[in-house]
């Protein structure tokens, strides 16, 4: 067991010190190059910047998609006020509408109201002028009547005063003409 471990010991060793003598930087001749220091590494290991440009396409394109959600939001919200808007415009102008068209028939009615009115006292009045029509005229006939009775009592009366006093000249006569 003891020469396992020290066989494994070895091996590891070995192949960290093969790692720090051999590192892959992307030189054949073994440099180092201190000029970068790409994610805190002191040197470029072969650094492959499709990965930063694909990094940035990508942040770019959620970036974009987020500036496509937020305005399709606002539109979405701008569209929801404006419909809300739209429909209270539409829902003032029913009642507006409504109101005027009450408004309307009440005067209407009222109109109509005050024309039964007018032609009830019309016909009351013409209804008043009748009776008193026929009043004056059934007034009228009696008086005419009671002046026809008198007139025909005052013919009687003359009458009979002539018929007297021809009979009294008539006796006057014929006791003269005797």
């Amino acid at each position: 067991m003891a020469k396992k471990i020290i066989l494994l010991s070895l091996a590891t060793a070995f192949m960290a010190v093969g790692c720090v003598a051999f590192p892959d930087d992307g030189y054949s001749d073994g440099r180092y190059d201190n000029g970068r220091n790409y994610g805190g590494y002191g040197y470029d290991r072969g650094y492959d910047y499709r990965y930063d440009r694909e990094r940035d396409r990508q942040r770019w394109e959620y970036q974009q998609q987020r500036n496509r959600l937020e305005q399709e939001r606002r539109r979405q919200e701008i569209e929801r006020r404006n419909w809300e808007q739209n429909r209270k415009n539409q829902q003032d102008w029913e009642h507006k509408r409504n109101d005027a068209e009450r408004q309307r028939n009440e005067q209407q009615r009222y109109k109509t109201q005050q024309e039964r009115q007018r032609l009830e006292q019309q016909r009351q009045k013409a209804q008043n002028d009748r009776e008193k029509r026929a009043e004056y005229d059934r007034k009228k006939r009696e008086q005419s009547r009671d002046q026809a009775k008198r007139n025909t009592e005052q013919r009687k009366q003359s009458d009979n005063r002539r018929q007297e006093q021809n009979k009294r000249w008539n006796e006057t006569r014929r006791d003269q003409n005797k």
